[in-house]
C-alpha cells in the first residue's frame, strides 16, 4: 500500500563550533560531534546536520550563522566553544 503523504527531505540544522584551534586543525573538534550524538538521540523528526567550525572572531561566526540561516535553510543552529 503507498501513502499519500508526501515524502519530505530532512530537515537542515546547522551546528557551529566556535575555536581557533580546531578550525586550524590543530585539535579535533569533540564539541560539534557531541551535540549531533545528542540531537540523534533526541530528535524523532528526520534531519540532517550542516557543520561549521569557524575561528573566534565576530564576523566569521556572523557569516556562519548567516549562511546556516539564509542559504543553507537551518530550522535550527546550535553553536558551542568561544571563549566569550
Amino acid at each position: 500500500m503507498t501513502s499519500d503523504v508526501p515524502t519530505r527531505p530532512p530537515l537542515p540544522i546547522g551546528v557551529v563550533t566556535v575555536s581557533d584551534r580546531a578550525s586550524r586543525g590543530i585539535y579535533q573538534d569533540l564539541s560539534g560531534p557531541a551535540i549531533e550524538t545528542y540531537l540523534d538521540e533526541v530528535l524523532a523528526t528526520p534531519f540532517r546536520i550542516v557543520r561549521r567550525i569557524v575561528e573566534d572572531e565576530q564576523p566569521l561566526i556572523e557569516a556562519a550563522l548567516k549562511e546556516l540561516c539564509d542559504v543553507e535553510g537551518c530550522h535550527l543552529v546550535v553553536t558551542t566553544g568561544g571563549t566569550g
